[in-house]
């Protein structure tokens, strides 16, 4: 049985991040950052935290993650990525996270944003249990504030802490 498991991104793991980013095939749902932004949330600066996913102990994808709580804004999952796709790798990766960041002490709620036409993350999200989130116009500008701006063709999804630690519950 394979195993899916997170671990912290080093400085080390650039060059994979990178690559698997500018593919072809991931260029279209994902942003493009520069290897400076990636070292920034490598060294977990400004809130932001950068994950390896790994697969039977093989780097399968990345996470990246920051934390809005000190800002009202939970925790924000800003881009996960994995090269062998509908193996439920990210699936399984996303659902670790949200066990490491709903147990965390004030973190009432993890949000995402997805563009309207990746459908595949869309029912990764919804299998673990995030819905569309449209927050009310003063919110929505707060979160592009102080984390991403909502672009077009984008919107949010949500899940609440407590609804994961319930689901992981039973």
């Amino acid at each position: 049985m394979s195993t899916t498991r997170l671990r912290r991104s080093g400085a080390a793991d650039l060059a994979f991040v990178t690559a698997l980013e500018r593919a072809p095939e991931n260029r279209e749902h994902i942003g493009q950052w520069t290897e400076g932004e990636h070292l920034e949330a490598i060294a977990r600066r400004r809130g932001r935290e950068h994950w390896i996913i790994e697969r039977d102990g093989e780097p399968a994808g990345y996470l990246i993650a920051f934390d809005g709580r000190a800002r009202g804004a939970g925790i924000y999952v800003k881009r996960i990525l994995v090269g062998d796709k509908g193996r439920g790798i990210g699936t399984a990766a996303l659902a670790s996270f949200l066990d490491d960041a709903c147990g965390r002490r004030g973190v009432e709620f993890v949000w995402l944003m997805v563009r309207e036409r990746n459908h595949r993350a869309q029912a990764v999200y919804r299998k673990l249990g995030f819905a569309r989130h449209d927050p009310v116009p003063e919110v929505a500008a707060h979160w592009d504030a102080t984390m991403d701006p909502a672009g077009e063709g984008v919107f949010r999804m949500r899940i609440e802490a407590s609804a994961w630690r319930r689901s992981r519950a039973r």
